[in-house]
């Protein structure tokens, strides 16, 4: 979909690469001409000129289309994320998403990204919801560090959901992730993590949407996958996020060390919620 161009210094030839497919034969050869040390620090608006040693193109109208909607300081990584994000994309959902690049019906990335989230979970024949408890911990203004109270994580529920929001924006594969690692290869079509408030306490959810309904035993290897992920602090880190508050900065997991953390079906929170009043282990 994208195409990025170096010029050969001794040659003065263009050489040309598919972001998705050869990124890493261009990262190769970009270093060992001495135009490129990180794919972090170069960014679009400088990859945007005809004259750039280092360029950013497409081929077509709908590479040209996403490459419009870009943000300038989106950077090379940013970059083929995101053109690999799309080049695997669901085969149902192609022509319709090219037909809005096309189009011009994105105004950003994001809100491309969110339109595939939507597409996606409509295909879906199912959907199966997981609840955990959530932790949280403060590092204040005057540099102490401590476990944030459940009122904490409640009365700044708009800011974590915002951050939890941002984190996935650009994330479709994590249903393919966690499908893969539960055995249940291709039945997980999108999965979302979010938070819900209960009775005064606040609660992970994870919403998986899914091709079929799945067997007790395809559920507790989901409900397995989706505790691993959350014990790696979600996808690329999200725990080691700060979240500003007005106490200092906030830290929210999914994952607990310790005998009182669940996983739970929505019958099953249900239950846990009536046996318990809802109330938040610890307080």
């Amino acid at each position: 979909m994208l195409k990025l161009s170096i010029k050969n210094p001794t040659t003065q030839e263009t050489e040309t690469y598919d972001v998705a497919t050869e990124f890493n034969q261009f990262f190769n050869q970009a270093k060992e001409y001495g135009l490129i040390n990180s794919i972090f620090s170069l960014r679009v608006n400088a990859m945007r000129d005809e004259n750039a040693p280092i360029r950013l193109h497409a081929d077509s109208d709908v590479g040209n289309g996403l490459l419009s909607i870009l943000d300038g300081d989106d950077s090379l990584y940013d970059v083929r994320v995101i053109d690999e994000e799309l080049s695997d994309v669901r085969e149902e959902l192609h022509d319709e998403i090219e037909a809005n690049l096309v189009y011009e019906q994105y105004s950003d990335v994001d809100e491309l990204f969110e339109d595939i989230k939507e597409m996606t979970k409509s295909l879906a024949a199912s959907k199966i919801s997981f609840f955990c408890p959530l932790a949280g911990n403060l590092n204040d203004h005057e540099g102490d560090y401590y476990e944030a109270d459940g009122s904490m994580l409640t009365d700044n529920i708009d800011k974590i959901e915002d951050a939890i929001r941002s984190e996935q924006a650009r994330e479709l594969k994590m249903g393919e992730y966690i499908s893969d690692h539960a055995d249940i290869k291709g039945k997980v079509l999108f999965a979302e993590w979010g938070v819900e408030e209960h009775r005064g306490a606040l609660y992970g959810r994870i919403d998986c949407y899914l091709t079929e309904e799945l067997s007790p035993e395809e559920t507790e290897r989901l409900k397995d996958a989706i505790t691993g992920q959350n014990s790696d602090g979600l996808g690329e880190g999200f725990e080691q996020r700060e979240i500003h508050i007005d106490e200092g900065d906030l830290y929210v997991s999914y994952w607990q060390s310790n005998d009182e953390y669940f996983l739970h079906t929505e019958d099953e929170f249900d239950e846990y919620l009536s046996q318990t009043g809802g109330m938040r282990f610890g307080g």
